[in-house]
C-alpha cells in the first residue's frame, strides 16, 4: 500500500539532492522535482492503478486531518508536489518559472524558499480550517503547487511591482508585462470566482489565502537579505580599494557582488582573503585584513 507513496517521496528527494549540488535555483529546482515526481507517478498508475491511486490520496492534504493533527499533516507539504494532471502542473509550473527566477534573483534564494512553503501551508490550513468550522469537504483531497504559487506573486507583486516579467495570461503569452498587471488579472479572477461561490474543483479560496500570507511575508523575509546586502556593501568599498592596491581578488569580489546567498558570499570572500598578503612583510591576512605576522591591519 505504501509503495507507490515512499517512491514518489524517495524520487523527490533524489531530485532534490540532485538541483542543490548542482547549485540549481530554488524556484528551477522546484519545477525538476514537480515533473520528476509527476512523472514517476504517471508510470506507477499506468502499471498499477491501485498504487497509484493510493499513492494519490497519501500524499494529498485532507481537511479531516486538522480535526485530529497527527502525522496526516505532513501531507501540508507533499500535497504541493501532486497534480492531478498534465494541464494542472503545467500551468502551475510555468507560471513558478516565469515569477519564481526574477523573484528568487530579487530577495534571494532562502527568502524565496520560506515564502513558497509557509504561504502554501497558511493558505491550505486556513481553507482547511473553514472545512472544518462548517463541516463539509472534510475528506476533499487538496493537492497543487498553486496556492505556494500565489504567494510568491503576492510577495512579488508588493516589493516590486513595476518588474516587467513574461507572462502567460489565458492562452496568451504576453512577453513583457508588469508583475502588478499580471497579478491584478489573477486576483480580479480569484476573487470573482470566491465572490460567485464557483464550484469547479479549483481552491480558488486556497489561493487567495495564500496571496494574502505571501504579501505579509515577503517584508519580513526580504527584511533580513536587505540587511545582509547593506552590509556587504559597505565592506565591499573597503575590499575594492584593497584589491585596487594588491591587484588581486577582483573576480572574487565580482563573484560577491553577483551573489545573492550569505553562504555563497561568505564562501567567495574567505577566497578573496587568501589571496591577499601583508605589504609589509608578505605574510598572509586574516578575514579582518590583520597580517598573521606583523599584526598590520591592511584595510585601516
Amino acid at each position: 500500500m505504501f509503495v507507490g507513496t515512499l517512491t514518489l517521496v524517495v524520487v523527490g528527494l533524489l531530485v532534490a539532492y540532485y538541483c542543490i549540488r548542482n547549485e540549481f535555483m530554488v524556484s528551477q529546482s522546484l519545477v525538476f522535482i514537480n515533473f520528476a515526481i509527476f512523472a514517476v507517478w504517471a508510470v506507477l498508475y499506468r502499471f498499477s492503478p491501485q498504487m497509484g491511486y493510493d499513492a494519490f490520496f497519501e500524499l494529498g492534504f485532507r481537511s479531516m486531518y486538522l480535526e485530529s493533527p497527527e502525522f496526516g499533516l505532513l501531507t501540508l507539504i507533499s500535497a504541493m508536489f501532486m497534480h492531478g494532471g498534465p494541464m494542472h502542473l503545467l500551468m502551475n509550473m510555468l507560471i513558478l518559472i516565469l515569477l519564481g527566477v526574477p523573484f528568487e534573483d530579487r530577495i534571494g534564494s532562502r527568502a524565496f524558499l520560506r515564502i513558497y512553503f509557509i504561504s502554501g501551508i497558511i493558505g491550505s490550513l486556513v481553507t482547511g480550517s473553514i472545512s472544518v468550522w462548517n463541516g463539509t469537504g472534510l475528506e476533499t483531497i487538496n493537492i497543487g503547487a498553486s496556492g505556494a504559487v500565489f504567494g510568491i506573486m503576492g510577495g512579488f507583486a508588493l516589493l516590486y511591482p513595476r518588474d516587467e516579467i513574461p507572462m502567460l495570461l489565458g492562452p496568451i503569452f504576453m512577453h513583457r508585462v508588469p508583475v502588478l498587471l499580471a497579478t491584478l488579472v489573477f486576483v480580479g479572477m480569484e476573487t470573482l470566482y470566491v465572490g460567485l461561490g464557483t464550484e469547479d474543483g479549483i481552491g480558488h479560496g486556497t489561493h487567495m489565502a495564500s496571496f494574502i500570507a505571501g504579501v505579509f511575508l515577503a517584508p519580513y523575509f526580504s527584511k533580513s537579505n536587505s540587511e545582509t546586502e547593506t552590509k556587504t556593501e559597505m565592506d565591499l568599498d573597503k575590499l575594492i580599494k584593497l584589491s585596487e592596491r594588491s591587484q588581486k581578488g577582483v573576480y572574487e569580489l565580482q563573484m560577491v557582488k553577483e551573489s545573492d546567498e550569505p553562504e555563497l558570499i561568505d564562501a567567495w570572500l574567505e577566497k578573496f582573503w587568501e589571496h591577499q598578503e601583508c605589504p609589509d612583510c608578505g605574510k598572509s591576512v586574516n578575514s579582518q585584513g590583520a597580517c598573521s605576522s606583523c599584526g598590520k591591519n591592511v584595510i585601516s
